[in-house]
């Protein structure tokens, strides 16, 4: 759901279109730990801190409600989109075992993560990761544990239905028939929690033709979490990148002779680990030291030298010029 401070989330939105010096591109892959549960599309955003998908102990919202009964994501894309946020989802059911990779964008507003997914068979169950910070990891994968969570809308009776929010039971496409779900059953009977809480397990019974539940109790029982979610920067800026190259200066020994100096650059996100340094445009030398000497040059020419500092990251600082100018014969 989005927070109570809607017009901050959309003023924060506004802002990230000026402002993207932190861009950057994740891979976000989900892998379903379950042993007999399936997801439906999982929806993954890259978003403000102002707003949440869901919050528990809260009242789930009808975005939510929409995913958790029936797996529809479309209204909390809308949603999300409206404020900035940038959303990624898998396509079909992801199968117990499976892994499925979605991408998306962050930027200095949109710095957080959140994703979700219907769990199947549950009446109102779903997949969730809560606004997790998004950092510059230099092409390490981080790992989350997501929980089942309960939207707290439906009462879990264990029937199977429309899917459709506000109406009893849960959908069951062929593939989660196939798995082994019954019919005929008399239904648990239990009242909607009206918020969000963590999921407590389905019961299911043994009876494919009757009994309570038509969740079989053999192979759609399962325990948090339900998957692991890994997160990857794999394109864009690398944080803030290294700083520019401190007191740049030039010594010119003879018409064909001379020697840049300068002070090392520093990195808020990594080490420094070279500099890479262009004359007139063209890269003449990647060096790990603090002066690069050059011979060989023409009498009485200019020359404009450009000097920056690279991370261990890959990234790169702003480029610091000197011209210098050799002797004449």
């Amino acid at each position: 759901m989005i927070k109570k401070s809607i017009a901050l989330a959309i003023a924060a939105s506004a802002m990230s279109l000026g402002s993207q010096a932190n861009a950057a591109e994740f891979e976000v892959t989900i892998t379903n730990l379950t042993s007999g549960v399936y997801f439906t599309p999982v929806i993954v955003s890259a978003h403000s801190p102002d707003v949440a998908m869901f919050n528990v102990a809260t009242h789930a919202s009808p975005e939510l409600q929409a995913i958790a009964e029936g797996g529809d994501i479309s209204s909390m894309a809308a949603l999300l989109e409206s404020v900035g946020a940038s959303v990624g989802n898998s396509e079909g059911l992801l199968a117990p075992g499976a892994t499925a990779t979605v991408t998306v964008n962050s930027s200095d507003i949109n710095s957080v993560l959140s994703l979700t997914s219907m769990l199947l068979p549950t009446n109102d169950g779903f997949m969730g990761l809560n606004s997790i910070a998004l950092h510059n990891n230099g092409g390490e994968t981080s790992y989350y544990f997501a929980r089942g969570y309960d939207a707290g809308t439906e009462g879990n009776d264990e029937l199977v239905g429309s899917g459709a929010p506000g109406e009893p039971g849960f959908p069951a496409p062929p593939p989660v028939v196939a798995s082994g779900t019954g019919t005929g059953g008399t239904g648990i009977h239990v009242e909607a929690e009206g918020f969000i809480t963590v999921h407590r397990g389905v019961l299911g019974d043994l009876d494919p033709n009757g009994g309570p539940s038509d969740i079989n109790a053999a192979v759609h029982r399962w325990n948090n979490p339900v998957a692991r979610i890994g997160v990857t920067m794999v394109g864009g800026d690398n944080g803030d990148g290294p700083s520019a190259v401190a007191n740049l200066s030039g010594s010119v020994y003879s018409s064909t002779a001379l020697e840049l100096f300068w002070q090392p650059a520093v990195s808020s996100d990594s080490v420094v680990v070279g500099y890479e340094v262009r004359r007139n445009g063209d890269l003449v030398a990647s060096i790990d030291g603090l002066s690069f000497f050059e011979e060989g040059l023409n009498p009485g020419t200019e020359y404009t030298y450009n000097v920056r500092a690279i991370d261990a990251n890959g990234a790169a600082g702003e480029y610091e010029t000197v011209v210098l100018t050799t002797n004449a014969n």
